[in-house]
């Protein structure tokens, strides 16, 4: 139980740095500038593991969201003003990439009637890619961005083992499962994402 509480101590900083790499990566612009953004976005989802939470979605619904995503970090920067044409910069995406997998994790508490007990957690991994280019001159940059989450295994108390009662010594694991919008808040966190980058390099581009 000791050496679990210190992977996830440990984990939680990490989580907490990638988090913080894009939230580095908000660039200023200082003047008003024009941006375009394609809505022609290629979608590729494979999934190697048992379960089907990318099947919640149909290939248009991942593009709305995902667009979506991107123009909410688009139009809430400063200065960035989102047209249908006449940009100065235009957006293309060459494919959002969605991977679903799953693998198996045993409980590893011996003073739980739950070790060695197996549970199939699922991981959903997103990978954006595209291209920012400066419609005077055709320059241009490439850019990626990523987006994962996986379910886990806890023995904190669930709302309900409170009201009974029930695992007081937290030794009761469970399963911390994705629900059937996961697939669609982690599209557009993609797209909010993909969205920090984009400004990046259109402040790149404009020096």
């Amino acid at each position: 139980m000791k050496t679990r509480l210190k992977l996830i101590a440990l984990a939680l900083p990490i989580s907490l740095l990638f988090s913080s790499c894009y939230v580095n990566l908000k660039s200023k612009i200082d003047r008003e500038v024009k941006v375009e953004i394609s809505g022609n976005v290629p979608v590729v989802i494979s999934n190697t593991g048992n379960s089907n939470f990318t099947t919640n979605m149909t290939q248009e619904q991942y593009v709305e969201a995902f667009i979506r995503g991107v123009k909410n970090e688009l139009g809430g920067t400063e200065n960035v003003i989102i047209v249908e044409s006449g940009g100065e910069f235009v957006v293309t995406f060459d494919q959002v990439q969605v991977t679903e997998s799953t693998e198996i994790e045993k409980i590893n508490d011996t003073e739980s009637d739950d070790h060695g007990k197996e549970f199939e957690l699922t991981t959903l991994k997103y990978a954006a890619s595209g291209k920012v280019q400066r419609v005077s001159d055709g320059s241009s940059r490439s850019w990626t961005a990523y987006k994962d989450k996986s379910e886990s295994t806890t023995s904190s108390r669930s709302a309900g083992q409170v009201i009974t009662g029930d695992n007081k010594d937290k030794t009761e694991y469970r399963e911390k499962e994705f629900d059937a919008g996961t697939a669609e808040d982690l599209t557009q966190k993609t797209g909010r994402r993909s969205g920090v980058v984009i400004v990046r390099d259109i402040g790149q581009l404009m020096k």
